[in-house]
């Protein structure tokens, strides 16, 4: 009897060391980790969504087979999302909406030889975005087709916590032009930065709108978030200015 509870013991000893966890080796979330170990050298988010993923990865041996792939909700360790394994080589799926701002893992189970492994990659949350500005307006005339103001005094502030150091963000003017807030970070990764800018805006001259509309948009490999601000600058002082903002995440 004690022999064969020595051997039973053996087994389950066996089969529990036979599952290895191989964990993102700089603990950051972003657009890919490289891995020193285990049966993937490589993992690399493609897309730059919320509510999809599709991803590559590189087995370090032929052999090894790569079988599952979710995403878990790493607030909860709650599953979000089972995922479908092509070719050996990449991953997709769909997740659900009501995430976005919630940090995630991507889980990959692989098998080669006689051992299993997950493999783990950090997926930031969307970037958060938080923008206020100021106008104020002054020497009114009175066009041919349309009014206007000589004078936009225009100033801003914002705090953009892109949840990851590889997250990027660019600025867009739609209607009229307002100084670019973030133009020492416009295109270029960083991971969380205050900005503020002063300055004229520009309505574009005697048959302008009297709007100002300009976006921020920011990406990770978690999603893109988007704040939109819209000022109505009024018409020859009739009304103040009034600034209409939003910001989403998908």
């Amino acid at each position: 009897m004690i022999k064969k509870l020595s051997l039973i013991c053996a087994v389950v000893a066996m089969s529990a060391q036979s599952h290895e966890n191989i964990y993102d080796t700089d603990s950051e979330p972003g657009i890919s980790t490289q891995y020193t170990q285990g049966p993937i050298s490589k993992v690399l988010i493609q897309s730059r969504s919320a509510l999809n993923i599709s991803a590559l990865f590189f087995v370090t041996d032929p052999d090894t087979q790569c079988t599952k792939a979710r995403v878990i909700n790493e607030n909860t360790w709650q599953p979000l999302a089972e995922l479908t394994i092509h070719s050996n080589t990449a991953l997709s799926g769909t997740l659900p909406s009501g995430y976005e701002s919630a940090p995630k893992s991507l889980q990959i189970t692989c098998h080669s030889e006689n051992e299993t492994y997950t493999v783990h990659h950090k997926i930031p949350a969307a970037p958060q975005i938080t923008w206020d500005s100021e106008v104020e307006v002054s020497d009114w005339v009175d066009g041919n087709h349309a009014g206007y103001y000589n004078n936009i005094d225009y100033t801003s502030t914002a705090f953009i916590d892109n949840k990851a150091p590889d997250g990027e963000c660019f600025f867009t003017k739609h209607v009229g032009a307002t100084p670019n807030i973030i133009e020492t970070k416009n295109e270029l990764p960083f991971s969380s930065e205050y900005f503020s800018t002063s300055g004229s805006a520009l309505g574009g001259g005697e048959h302008a709108y009297i709007y100002l509309v300009s976006r921020i948009i920011c990406q990770n490999a978690g999603g893109v978030t988007v704040a939109v601000e819209a000022w109505d600058l009024g018409y020859d002082h009739h009304n103040a200015p009034d600034r209409d903002y939003s910001v989403y995440s998908y």
